[in-house]
């Protein structure tokens, strides 16, 4: 699978002709682009392949896949913070104020 790199495409995005329901859907699958993105970086920064990752978590690899290709849509916080612990990292969740048109979910 060839690295893909996902880069802000709202400028593509139309406010005035996007209709708010629509823009909102966007802006969360947005995300999931970039958590399954984040994850996969995390994976290879640890210098792990999917199967070896899919042994710290008791899970098969072909379920690494899933989650990294964004397949696995029923992703929760007990997974992810379990893959965060399992590839050296903490997962942090915070709410913060947001503009009408600001994104529902970020990912850092």
């Amino acid at each position: 699978m060839a690295n893909v790199s996902i880069k802000k495409a709202d400028h593509l995005l139309d406010e005035k002709l996007m209709k708010p329901e629509a823009r909102r859907l966007y802006q969360i699958e947005y995300a999931k682009v970039l958590l399954v993105q984040k994850i996969a970086e995390m994976r290879k920064k640890s210098n792990l392949n999917q199967k070896a990752l899919a042994e710290r978590l008791g899970v098969s690899q072909q379920v690494i896949s899933r989650i990294e290709t964004g397949e696995k849509d029923n992703l929760t916080i007990d997974t992810l913070t379990r893959l965060a612990r399992a590839l050296g990292h903490q997962m942090k969740i915070s709410f913060h104020k947001v503009t009408k048109n600001e994104a529902p979910l970020e990912v850092s």
